[in-house]
């Protein structure tokens, strides 16, 4: 007569069994899109591996991609407190509060993150939400930073340009025509019309560019006309 002698399984091999299987779960939900199945899985993964768990950053991106802002945030400032430079969450800490239009703490945070990347998409993002709330001068220094960063290439803002159409504006456009409307703000229509003038010269049909650049050159004369009428 045979023996057969079955291998007892111990509570941690069953737990790497799980573990194995909704990772498989996991790769299955990204393939085809299925956010909540990955995000369910995910959690299942952190609880088995306890809270040291490198899923807890996958957890924040899929949050992140779903849309789910709000717990993006609060996962990514969780995770930053123990990686403070960890790119990636700042980003996603960033870019959530701003999409939660709490502008003031997403100042910070693109504060924190430009001054880390020095990359001119997180520098335009920060001067705009600074010109956003007329904090001016904060706006004016943080836009000339980013002019000074490496051009990103097919990087690009998108603008509306009437209730029906928008415009892709090459990065570097868009960045000259929000230092030209932080200049114009600030009464300084000399510099603000060459910053309208150098988003033209990259893309010539920029209509909001465009636009800017008529109103500050009428503002121009009309301070000439000014001018000529006082010494008179």
């Amino acid at each position: 007569a045979q023996t057969f002698y079955a291998q007892k399984l111990t509570s941690n091999d069953l737990k790497q069994i799980e573990l194995s299987t909704h990772k498989k779960i996991l790769t299955q939900a990204l393939t085809y899109n299925d956010m909540q199945t990955a995000i369910n899985s995910i959690h299942t993964i952190i609880i088995l591996e306890g809270d040291t768990s490198t899923y807890k950053d996958s957890l924040a991106i899929t949050y992140f991609n779903d849309g789910n802002y709000v717990s993006s945030h609060l996962l990514a400032k969780e995770l930053l407190q123990v990686k403070p430079n960890n790119t990636t969450l700042l980003e996603i800490n960033a870019v959530s509060l701003q999409n939660l239009n709490a502008t003031k703490e997403a100042i910070t945070a693109y504060e924190i993150l430009f001054a880390n990347t020095n990359n001119m998409i997180h520098g335009y993002q920060l001067a705009n939400l600074q010109h956003g709330i007329k904090r001016l001068a904060e706006a004016q220094e943080t836009i000339q930073k980013t002019l000074a960063c490496k051009e990103q290439e097919n990087a690009y803002i998108r603008f509306s340009v009437d209730n029906t159409q928008t415009q892709n504006v090459p990065l570097k456009a868009a960045a000259y025509n929000l230092q030209g409307l932080i200049e114009f703000e600030l009464k300084d229509n000399l510099t603000a019309n060459t910053a309208f003038n150098k988003a033209l010269e990259i893309m010539p049909n920029f209509t909001t560019a465009t636009q800017n650049a008529k109103a500050v050159l009428m503002q121009i004369q009309r301070e000439e006309i000014k001018g000529v009428e006082v010494k008179n």
